[in-house]
């Protein structure tokens, strides 16, 4: 999470007025308060919200409580404002209770791209605090909420909110409109209170006791009924009319009294009778003051040169109602909203607007020297200064960028006006920067204007900046043409460059090359360019484009490099995004060296990141390069699931290159022995490919692809036009690792055809670029190609030592030595089909298994991990070890996120479930690798595919429930081989017992599936009880039927049958003292938890001993 400067005076409670007056009607308001889970308010200024609030509070027989107050402003419609605000109100920064939660909101929520998987998280933490057991609450308070309910997503977060906060908080929100926050479905199930003015309103009788608590002398009943009726209850009319009285006398006359019946009048009398009964200089220094939401001394003394504050503020307490004092360090003070709006309309008619902007802008150039960029914001956008405003913005607006604070950035342009941000390019930058990751489409013509505007101003500082964001952009959609656009015409040797522009500004060239596919002289660019003098942000840069050119030449080594010195920049060590884009190429270098071990782990954070800011690129990426791994180990399944991961987001972000490449490669994977695949509908890919004019090589790996499906499927000259093609084009570019895997094809394709001098020559090419460069994976591999390539190389003597270390990737040294024997006397055209053959019918080897995950579900849930418990305090929330339990119990299944959701997120909208889904994987797999349990690859503990989520592999799974359930069908064949009290029966059951802890998933509720299945557990127990206590009655060992009969009562509590036993059993010995205690304690429970008269054999069982066995 971001970091938001926080203004915490929004985050206390208010004093109590001083002429607070507690009455029967708020006690009545107190009691109902007592049992609800959401409190509404909903009155005009000045009915008391605020005060019913806070003396609810301060009640002597309030239940111990923390209150959690957030008095929430206009800006506050900023999202990540307001998140950033709540999160302080409900976790203090202060209070090392919440320090774990702060923790995990800072590391896991992203404000901005993702503010409802923030929320779901704070809701989680709050359950992570909540005890059953304790009788304490929290009041969650949301003041002036009129302020936001023009964000919807802050209504649909606080909807969110009252389903999924623990039952021991209470949410009030106090609202000026008539405007409901909940839906009538939460309005009858949550205890929704409504308020409103005319449970607030004074009473006749209130009012006089109000006039006699502030003063006796004008306690008049006539006074009293006069000031109710014109005021209608109106708390802030009953106190003005109160200091109209006070001034005048009881005696004032009706007419005077008659004039003050309105709002409007009010404020006249405001004006004409108590502001102008202050000095000059009081009523200037209060005006002023009314520019700032509340502040404090040092404010006052520094933005507008007012020292004595307190003799000021003393004054203005004298009115009554208007200023309020909220005690802190340092003590803040706020007036009233309607004197507020009192004072603003003085200020404007007594000065002049320029003025006014000048008192705004210097108001906003302290806070943001104090860092306080929420109320800089709201300065910025009232000063009038437009070109004070912008330097403001720009100055600290590309620091926030550079660290990854953006959300405060964002706040600035939203209360700037469209206008001034759209014609000036850094700002019109700023804001396309700041756009979610989903709308990236979006954000290209904005960028292509600051490029055009830039140019015209000769500012090329700006063009590059520019130009960087709008690079990411055409690269994740692979679209050259504009990435051509962005350096074509460039003015390069413009008047007025500093050389380390100049230097910078060569970046550009390469990017040119990408998009020409020049990257031989994109290589020659990336050397000339000096990086040492490269400013920081820029190297990331550099770094990243020369890795992607060194993938298109094949020179993995170099990109590696490029990749591993990104990592050590120290402006992108703690900047998530960052580090997941250089973890991407990374990554992609590893999977082109077929090195697999050092990629899971990647992977892993990879996909985490992608997730957790909705990057579709690297989540689409991350996920092909999975599916490589995947296929590298034989994994056939799990690779094309992985690639139709790739292909979902794929299409989100546009990218049809991409789309059709990733499906071309998922039919050459399909592909078997007698399925040929659909050659047809590649064609159609290839064709939607085209269309979308790819570069970096996807063109070239996606014709040999296509070349490589019409060999399987027989159609040879489509199949060496495509291969052809692809190596021509691939030497043009100099792309070495793809003209390496075309070879390969096109070498097979020629021993298929009969043509053993073409495939001999393409072969010898083939292993001789492989060997050189060291290439052991291709992205157009074919499994079976590269294997018979590989063995007809050892049979030609063609790198003979590199075509075993090639095997040596995919088989063992066993397996290669068998390949090799075969194929070296095999007949020449039964090869292929050998091959072929082998292929598909391998599984290699899984060694032994590195981890086991044990799982005791019945009784308490706990899980193992070699032999080591997991705490329950390592998982976050409940719910994450819950969807663990359930995928467990559910072993070997796909359980659908569908099913997740409706059973551990069944009130919230899809949209904030499956945000809140999201984020307990997260945090779920972070638990389990944190145990050495991995959590991607192909011996991944939890499979995640497009269907669900699925516990694939037994063996590495130990569990009771599975155990339990095996020993009893053991036990049923058993049975029907020997007799019911055999040596071998009796080892059975008392397993059996020993594993039985207590209910399946004890206090868990996941739905109908789990509650049948404890049922017939239940069942199962109880007869395996019966029948083991029969065995002992009956070979005399008495105290240990007892003790079995026992045992089972206490973990079936309600059973009769084993309460007979136990009861009949006792009574067979003579105890029967111990009988009627055991018969009196299971009655009273059983009738009054079940409301269930017991058997009546159980009566008898005490009342007759004869009846006993």
């Amino acid at each position: 999470m971001h970091y938001i400067p926080v203004l915490k005076s929004k985050l206390i409670m208010p004093e109590l007025p001083e002429n607070f007056m507690f009455s029967e009607r708020l006690e009545k308001l107190h009691a109902s308060m007592d049992s609800s889970r959401v409190v509404s308010v909903c009155a005009p200024a000045g009915y008391g919200k605020t005060t019913l609030a806070t003396s609810y509070f301060h009640r002597r027989d309030c239940p111990p409580s923390r209150i959690c107050w957030y008095r929430l402003d206009p800006e506050d419609r900023n999202l990540p404002a307001f998140i950033a605000h709540f999160a302080e109100s409900v976790f203090p920064s202060d209070d090392s209770r919440f320090f774990e939660s702060r923790r995990m909101l800072k590391e896991y929520a992203d404000l901005e791209s993702q503010p409802q998987q923030a929320i779901a998280m704070i809701c989680q933490e709050m359950w992570s605090h909540h005890s059953p057991s304790s009788h304490a609450r929290t009041y969650i308070v949301l003041d002036d909420f009129q302020n936001v309910i023009q964000t919807p997503e802050i209504c649909d977060m606080t909807r969110f909110m009252m389903d999924n906060l623990p039952p021991s908080c209470t949410i009030f929100v106090l609202n000026r409109t008539d405007f409901r926050i909940y839906t009538e479905k939460q309005k009858l199930e949550q205890k929704v209170l409504e308020i409103g003015a005319e449970d607030l309103a004074f009473s006749p009788s209130e009012v006089k006791d109000f006039m006699f608590h502030m003063d006796k002398s004008l306690a008049q009943q006539e006074l009293s009924v006069f000031i109710q009726e014109k005021t209608e209850g109106w708390i802030a009319g009953i106190i003005i009319l109160y200091q109209a009285l006070k001034s005048k006398g009881p005696n004032i006359p009706a007419h005077e009294l008659a004039k003050l019946v309105h709002e409007e009048a009010l404020f006249r009398y405001l004006s004409l009778e108590v502001f102008e009964s202050v000095e000059y200089s009081t009523q200037d220094a209060l005006i002023r003051l009314a520019l700032l939401q509340d502040f404090i001394e040092s404010e006052a003394e520094q933005i507008f040169e007012i020292t004595d504050i307190q003799a000021l503020i003393a004054q203005s307490m004298g009115f009554g109602l208007f200023t309020q004092r909220i005690h802190g360090d340092p003590v803040v003070y706020r007036f009233h909203s309607l004197f507020r709006e009192f004072l603003l309309h003085i200020l404007k008619n007594r000065c002049s607007g320029e003025l006014i902007a000048q008192l705004h802008l210097k108001a906003a150039t302290y806070y943001i020297g104090q860092e306080a960029y929420i109320r800089a914001a709201e300065h910025l956008a009232k000063c009038g200064n437009v070109s004070a405003a912008i330097d403001i913005v720009i100055k600290a607006g590309y620091n926030k960028i550079l660290v990854g604070e953006t959300a405060q950035l964002k706040i600035w342009l939203d209360l700037l006006p469209e206008d001034l941000v759209r014609d000036n390019p850094v700002l019109l930058m700023y804001k396309a920067q700041l756009m979610p990751n989903s709308r990236q489409s979006e954000m290209v013509e904005p960028l292509k204007k600051i490029l055009h505007m830039s140019l015209l101003d000769k500012k090329l500082d700006t063009y590059y900046q520019a130009a960087s964001v709008l690079i990411y952009i055409l690269m994740c959609s692979n679209d050259m043409k504009g990435l051509r656009e962005i350096a074509t015409g460039l003015p390069w040797q413009l008047e007025n460059t500093s050389q380390e522009l100049k230097n910078t500004l060569l970046i550009l060239d390469m990017v040119r090359s990408i998009g020409e596919e020049q990257f031989g002289q994109g290589e020659t660019q990336s050397e000339t360019l000096l990086y040492d003098h490269l400013p920081e942000d820029s190297k990331w840069l550099y770094l990243i484009l020369a890795c992607i050119i060194y993938h298109c030449l094949g020179k993995l080594d170099r990109a590696e490099h490029c990749m591993q010195t990104a990592l050590l920049l120290d402006n992108f060590k703690n900047i998530e995004p960052a580090r997941g884009f250089v973890l991407l190429f990374l990554a992609t270098t590893w999977s082109l060296k077929n090195e697999k071990e050092r990629l899971t782990s990647a992977l892993s954070e990879i996909t985490a990141i992608g997730e957790k800011y909705d990057y579709d690129y690297l989540s689409a990426n991350g996920r092909r390069l999975a599916a490589f791994e995947r296929y590298l180990s034989f994994d056939m399944e799990g690779s094309v699931e992985m690639l139709d991961y790739a292909i979902f987001h794929y299409r989100r972000m546009n990218n049809n290159a991409m789309v059709a490449s990733t499906m071309l490669l998922k039919r050459l994977w399909s592909i078997r022995p007698a399925n040929t695949g659909n050659l047809e509908e590649a064609r159609l890919e290839m064709a939607m490919l085209r269309k979308a004019k790819p570069g970096l090589m996807v063109n070239e790996t996606a014709l040999s692809i296509l070349g490589a499906i019409a060999r399987e499927s027989g159609d040879f000259p489509r199949a060496e036009r495509c291969l052809l093609s692809a190596m021509r084009l691939a030497k043009v570019k100099k792309g070495s690792q793809v003209l390496c895997g075309a070879c390969f094809h096109l070498a097979k394709l020629y021993y298929v055809k009969g043509n053993e001098e073409k495939g001999h020559y393409y072969l010898q090419q083939a292993m001789e670029l492989a060997s050189e460069n060291r290439y052991f994976m291709f992205w157009d591999i074919h499994i079976p190609t590269l294997t018979e390539m590989s063995l007809r190389s050892m049979r030609y003597g063609y790198c003979v030592g590199f075509a075993e270390e090639l095997l040596s990737k995919f088989y063992d040294s066993g397996t290669i030595t068998y390949l090799a024997k075969i194929v070296k006397t095999m007949d020449e055209s039964r090869i292929t089909a050998f091959v072929e053959d082998f292929v598909f019918r391998y599984q290699p080897s899984q060694g032994e298994q590195l981890y086991v995950v044990k799982a005791a579900l019945f009784g308490t849930p706990e899980v193992f991990v070699n032999g080591i418990k997991i705490p329950d305090t390592e998982w976050k929330t409940k719910k994450v070890k819950g969807i663990l339990e359930y995928l467990i119990l559910n072993n070997g299944k796909t359980v659908s996120k569908d099913t997740l959701l409706n059973i551990f997120w069944p009130d919230s909208d899809s949209k904030s479930a499956m945000v809140s889904l999201r984020t307990a994987l997260y945090q779920l797999r972070k638990t389990l690798s944190k145990y050495q349990v991995p959590v991607s690859g192909n011996n991944a503990f939890i499979h995640e595919t497009l269907g669900g989520l699925q516990i694939r592999n037994s063996e590495i799974l130990e569990l009771d429930i599975a155990e339990f359930l095996r020993l009893q069908q053991e036990l049923a064949a058993l049975s029907e081989k020997t007799g019911s009290d055999s040596d071998a029966i009796l080892e059975l059951l008392e397993q059996m017992v020993s594993i039985y802890r207590g209910d399946l998933m004890e206090y868990s509720d996941y739905g109908d599936l789990v509650f049948l299945e404890r049922e017939r557990c239940k069942m199962i127990f109880e007869d395996i009880c019966l029948k083991l206590g029969f065995i002992y009655e009956k070979r005399g060992k008495l105290s240990q039927a007892e003790s079995i009969f026992r045992h089972a009562l206490v973990l079936e509590p309600y059973s009769e049958k084993i309460c007979l036993e136990l009861l009949q059993l006792l009574m067979g010995q003579g105890r029967r003292s111990k009988a009627v205690s055991l018969y009196y304690r299971f009655k009273k429970r059983f009738e009054q938890d079940l409301d269930i008269n017991i058997d009546s054999r159980l009566t008898e069982a005490v009342r007759n001993p004869g009846l006993h066995k």
